[in-house]
C-alpha cells in the first residue's frame, strides 16, 4: 500500500519538462539592450531612436529636457522612490500615449529607456544612507557607510531584474568608467587602460550578463565631400579595451561597428545580420 501511494503523489517530472523545454523559436522577442559612453556622445537621443510615439523614457538625469523638437514621453526621476511609482505604472504594459492624456496613440509604448543607470545607483545609495540614519541615531547624517554600497547595490539589481523580466522592450544607458588593470607586480609591468559602463561590479556583471547587446557610443570625425563633420559610432563588437559584445544567431559574420546607430538599425542587424530591411 505504502508503494502504490509514493507512486501516486510522485511528481511526473516528464510533464514538467513538456512545460518548460522550449525552443527559441517558440519565445516572444524583447530586446534588452546596454548603451554606454562620455558625456554628450548620444546615449539619450540612441534611447528614443525607437520612435517617439513608441518608448516612454525613465529621466533621472533631465537629459530630454532641451529635446523639445522631439518632443519625447518622460517620467522624470528626482528621488529612488520615484523607481517605485514608474515601475508600478510601467509594469501594467497599459501607458500610452493617450492613457497619459498626452498624445492621440491609443498602443501601448513598446520600448522604455532608463536613461542614466549610474544617477540611478547615486540615488539608490544615498536611499540607503538616509534609511540606516533614520533607525541609527548616533550615525553621522551625510557619511556613506561601507556597507551601504553593498545594499544600494542589491536595490539596483532587482530594479535591473524588474525591468529585464519585462515583455516588453527595454534599453539601459549609462556614463562610461576608465579602468586600470595591473598585470604584474613590478614596476616595469604594463598597465592598461579598459572602459566600462560606469555601475558598481556587482550590478555591471548582472547587466552585461543578461542584456542582448552591450554597446559603447562614441564620435569620430569624418570627411564628407571636402568637409570635416562628426559622425556618431557605436561598437558592438567584442573588444580588448572597451565592455561591449552581443548575443546573435550571426556571430563573428557582423561588423564591429555601427555608423550613425539606432535602435531599429542594431536590432535589425542582430537579428538578420543586415542593417537594411529585407523583402
Amino acid at each position: 500500500m505504502a508503494t502504490r501511494r509514493r507512486a501516486k503523489t510522485e511528481k511526473d517530472y516528464l510533464e514538467v519538462a513538456r512545460r518548460v523545454v522550449h525552443r527559441p523559436t517558440d519565445v516572444d522577442d524583447f530586446w534588452k539592450l546596454l548603451a554606454y559612453s562620455r558625456n554628450k556622445k548620444g546615449k539619450t537621443t540612441f534611447g528614443m531612436s525607437a520612435g517617439i510615439e513608441r518608448t516612454l523614457i525613465v529621466d533621472p538625469e533631465h537629459g530630454t529636457d532641451k529635446f523639445k523638437r522631439l518632443n519625447p514621453y518622460v517620467w522624470p526621476i528626482t528621488r529612488w522612490e520615484d523607481m517605485q511609482d514608474a515601475w508600478g505604472a510601467i509594469r501594467t504594459m497599459k501607458l500610452s500615449p493617450a492613457v497619459l492624456g498626452q498624445g492621440s496613440s491609443e498602443e501601448p509604448f513598446t520600448w522604455i529607456s532608463v536613461d542614466g543607470t549610474t544617477k540611478l545607483n547615486n540615488m539608490a545609495l544615498r536611499y540607503i544612507g538616509k534609511v540606516q540614519e533614520e533607525r541609527d541615531l548616533d550615525r553621522r547624517p551625510g557619511i556613506i557607510d561601507r556597507r551601504d554600497y553593498n545594499k544600494s547595490g542589491e536595490l539596483m539589481k532587482d530594479m535591473v531584474n524588474n525591468f529585464l523580466n519585462l515583455r516588453m522592450n527595454v534599453v539601459f544607458t549609462a556614463q562610461e568608467r576608465m579602468m586600470v588593470a595591473d598585470y604584474g607586480d613590478n614596476e616595469e609591468d604594463e598597465e592598461t587602460t579598459y572602459f566600462v559602463p560606469d555601475l558598481p561590479n556587482g550590478v555591471r556583471g548582472a547587466l552585461n550578463s543578461v542584456v542582448d547587446c552591450i554597446g559603447r557610443l562614441y564620435v569620430v570625425r569624418v570627411d564628407v565631400k571636402g568637409e570635416e563633420k562628426n559622425q556618431r559610432r557605436m561598437q558592438i563588437g567584442v573588444h580588448e579595451r572597451y565592455d561591449t559584445g552581443f548575443r546573435s544567431d550571426y556571430g563573428e559574420d557582423l561588423p564591429a561597428m555601427i555608423r550613425y546607430p539606432t535602435i531599429p538599425k542594431l536590432t535589425r542587424l542582430l537579428a538578420t545580420g543586415s542593417v537594411k530591411n529585407r523583402k
